[in-house]
């Protein structure tokens, strides 16, 4: 079963076993005791948390190949997320088999919770556990369990540097030797098993395709999946062209590694490709040399963004597995992450309106109605807020990308920052995003009527993403925004409504200062000084009372993908 079935799915596959085959669960589960699940009180307030949202896919009038052609990259995406799991706990894997055996509703809701988190602890409650007894360990598969990040450096400090080399890579784990040392796996070898189906469903996909770019991207993803060279297939994907449907699949996010914050794990997202709405992003990239040349950093912060390809997709995703399918539903997303491939080619920025629209509809309209001020919530609007992501993802590209100074110079700037590198980077994102947008606006690109209505919709989306807590990237980086642009008086809070509110002629202020320093925190590499400007703008007790008074309404979608085939 995987776990990224609905769980209407997973109910009918426990309800509807043969009787023998039912017999026999029942005898063998009999046999041993019950996986140890949270009491049905804390399992029903982390369902909660969570919005059931159907995404559906009529796939059944599309000619028989392009059907074909579909089921062969789903089938691709459900088995990355057996490599997922694999890197993200194994523990999982065993208790969704004994929860398969396990009858009535708290089994049910655990095998939910599961499927929505990736791992027995629920990452909206910082890894609290929901299900078995195993604590909670922030180098989840990837490190020796155990490892903290100090006993890495020591370790590596020693190490020739082509063996640095290796344990600093996106994609290799770490495994203990039989002398109490460590070394460093390839992902193609630790996966090897999975990775092989994979790479057979990508080459029939391909010999499928009627696309002849899409078809040699890919064969070439097939080829990268096996070697952990990803270059020239990420080249690959930036050049498609004409594809009515894409598939993002490979290790990219390093949001989940606790240690070092470098190692990237599987997702992939299968999707149907609008061509008209994407093009209607394509004015935006001429424009990327002049919003690098906006940012209030010295010259020397500044990359160099010519010729570069932004590559903009709207899509309808009809499928996510692996990271991709757990913990925060992404709306947009900005890749590769390869420096290298980011310096010499550019990005491929995504943006599935369908999970727009869901997020929009459940969690940030609700909860803006709550935390926003009466008279500015004429303002919130989906547009406004889907405005936001736009800049979001193509600020991604903006700022350094590495160490721009001191004895790191030169160095990738999420290696030399660890693991905080990902809350900077998506605060680096939102407030050149709306910088940017500044710009475009003043500029004439973009329409600047629409002001408050962009101002106001930003500030809807930080409550929502404030929400996953400060020990996830997105809630760490809407936290300090929040707090920094209200200390700038940006933002204003109302004590006795409790109601936040944007201080229009304030706010431009507020967001170039916050950019210029964000973007220098990036350019200097050094991960103390960020985590030491994240604990400044923490939590506060206004902003955490306005959490607490909103946490009868869900955090997040839980999406229910199904497609009809015929």
């Amino acid at each position: 079963m995987k776990i990224l079935l609905s769980a209407l799915f997973l109910v009918a596959a426990i309800g509807c076993q043969p009787a023998d085959e039912h017999d026999a669960k029942s005898d063998a589960a009999a046999t041993r005791p019950d996986v140890q699940l949270a009491d049905d009180v804390m399992l029903d307030e982390y369902l909660a948390q969570y919005a059931p949202y159907e995404m559906f896919f009529d796939a059944s009038g599309l000619p028989e190949e392009e059907k074909a052609l579909l089921r062969k990259l789903v089938d691709a995406s459900g088995l990355i997320s057996d490599a997922y799991l694999l890197q993200t706990s194994k523990a999982a894997i065993d208790i969704r088999t004994e929860l398969d055996n396990q009858p009535g509703p708290s089994a049910e809701k655990a095998l939910t919770l599961l499927r929505r988190n990736g791992m027995p602890y629920d990452q909206l409650k910082d890894h609290a556990t929901f299900a078995g007894g195993e604590p909670y360990y922030g180098g989840h598969e990837i490190y020796p369990r155990g490892m903290t990040a100090e006993t890495f450096d020591r370790y590596f400090a020693k190490l020739d540097e082509e063996h640095q080399a290796a344990f600093m890579d996106p994609y290799t784990v770490i495994r203990e030797d039989e002398h109490g040392g460590y070394y460093a796996v390839p992902y193609h070898v630790e996966y090897a098993e999975q990775i092989a189906e994979i790479a057979a469903l990508l080459r029939e996909a391909a010999g499928l395709a009627t696309n002849t770019s899409f078809r040699d991207y890919l064969r070439l993803k097939a080829d990268a999946l096996e070697s952990d060279d990803y270059f020239d297939v990420d080249v690959a994907w930036v050049e498609l062209t004409g594809n009515p449907y894409e598939l993002v699949i490979g290790p990219f996010e390093t949001y989940s590694d606790g240690i070092k914050g470098v190692k990237a794990k599987y997702e992939s997202f299968v999707e149907i490709v609008d061509q008209e709405e994407s093009k209607k992003l394509e004015v935006y990239k001429k424009y990327l040399p002049a919003l690098e040349d906006n940012l209030p950093i010295p010259d020397e912060y500044k990359s160099n963004v010519e010729g570069l390809t932004a590559k903009f997709v709207i899509v309808q995703d009809i499928h996510r597995g692996g990271e991709a399918g757990v913990g925060y539903q992404a709306v947009a997303a900005n890749l590769p992450n390869d420096p290298k491939v980011h310096a010499e080619k550019g990005t491929v920025k995504t943006f599935w309106k369908n999970m727009f629209k869901a997020r929009f509809d459940t969690i940030i309209r609700p909860v803006s109605q709550r935390l926003i001020a009466e008279d500015q919530q004429q303002y919130l609007s989906a547009d406004g807020f889907f405005q936001f992501v736009v800049m979001h993802e193509i600020c991604h590209a903006l700022g350094p990308r590495t160490v721009k100074v001191g004895p790191k110079k030169g160095q990738a700037a999420n290696a030399a920052i660890g693991p905080v590198y990902s809350p900077l980077e998506e605060g680096k994102a939102d407030i050149a995003g709306m910088l940017s947008l500044v710009w475009l606006m003043d500029n004439g690109v973009v329409d600047a009527n629409r002001e408050r209505e962009f101002y106001v919709s930003y500030l809807g989306s930080l409550f929502r993403s404030v929400r996953f807590g400060t020990q996830q990237a997105h809630g760490k980086a809407a936290a300090l925004s929040i707090n920094y642009l209200t200390n700038q008086g940006a933002i204003a809070y109302d004590a006795d409504t409790q109601r936040w509110s944007i201080v229009f002629d304030k706010f431009r202020d507020g967001v170039r200062n916050l950019a210029g320093e964000l973007l220098l925190l990036l350019g200097n590499g050094e991960g103390d000084a960020v985590m030491a400007f994240f604990d400044q703008w923490g939590m506060t007790p206004e902003l955490q009372a306005g959490l607490d008074s909103i946490t009868d309404l869900p955090i997040d979608v839980l999406p229910e993908y199904k497609i009809q085939w015929d």
